[in-house]
């Protein structure tokens, strides 16, 4: 039964953003091709205004991934169609389940699109050369290698990515609880979540650098090795908790029951 509600949630949370991967693919493609005569002024001037194309759709599809979300996520619980969501022989919780990993698929296919269409338009020599001498001036104190970086980076964005969805999707069905400014209320409990586990963060960041005898170096200008690790490392633990727990909290909110407008 899962795979039938990701595949309805995939269809309801991507039904603008379907047509909007293969129109960025389809235009940075187009752009690099008029790059390739960009030695005359002309063409280096559509290819500008082609690349301008691409990143206004790129912007697009990073914007439109968390309102199709959230639109979805909404109308799907606590708006018209909710009600044949909630009359479906399944358990709340695999209908909350279902939503949690389209919005994961969904984000993750929209900066993946994203990342390759970006690309395929400023991919150059020298852009990657570059970019490989930043990764190690970044990593050389450090005493790891890039690729470790790039991933620990990766770990970390997407541990994060998980925990706003978590915390996003918890502060809609907290909002739901109210039965009146629901959409202010679910802004304000987000930002509640989101200080509280920044805040949380932080202080478990503090000591475990305390414990390990390196809190001063907190506050260098070039942080030691072992006290990059030390945060990089504990920020994707807490990231990934904060999923966790999140998600608890929706669901055991979630199985209070809905008020439907």
């Amino acid at each position: 039964m899962i795979k039938k509600l990701l595949k309805y949630d995939l269809k309801k949370m991507s039904n603008l953003l379907i047509y909007l991967y293969p129109i960025a693919l389809a235009v940075s493609i187009l752009t690099r091709l008029i790059k390739l005569g960009d030695s005359v002024q002309l063409v280096f001037i559509i290819s500008q205004v082609f690349a301008g194309i691409t990143y206004s759709i790129i912007g697009s599809i990073l914007v439109n991934t968390f309102v199709q979300i959230l639109v979805a996520f909404n109308q799907s619980f606590y708006k018209d169609q909710s009600y044949l969501t909630h009359t479906l022989p399944v358990e709340k919780q695999k209908l909350l389940l279902s939503k949690y990993l389209s919005a994961l698929i969904i984000i993750l296919t929209s900066i993946v699109v994203s990342v390759v269409s970006l690309f395929i338009v400023l991919y150059t020599k020298e852009l990657m050369q570059g970019l490989k001498g930043l990764i190690q001036m970044a990593v050389s104190g450090f005493n790891m290698s890039g690729t470790a970086f790039i991933l620990l980076i990766a770990g970390i964005f997407f541990a994060q990515i998980c925990f706003l969805i978590s915390a996003g999707f918890t502060a809609i069905v907290k909002a739901h609880t109210y039965n009146e400014k629901r959409t202010l209320k679910g802004l304000i409990w987000f930002v509640i979540y989101y200080m509280a586990s920044m805040l949380i963060t932080f202080t478990a960041v503090a000591l475990a650098l305390l414990v390990s005898g390196n809190i001063k170096s907190m506050f260098l200008e070039v942080l030691p090795a072992n006290v990059f690790t030390i945060i990089m490392v504990t920020a994707v633990i807490l990231y990934v908790l904060f999923a966790i727990t999140f998600y608890f909290m929706c669901n055991r909110l979630f199985k209070k029951g809905v008020n439907v407008d």
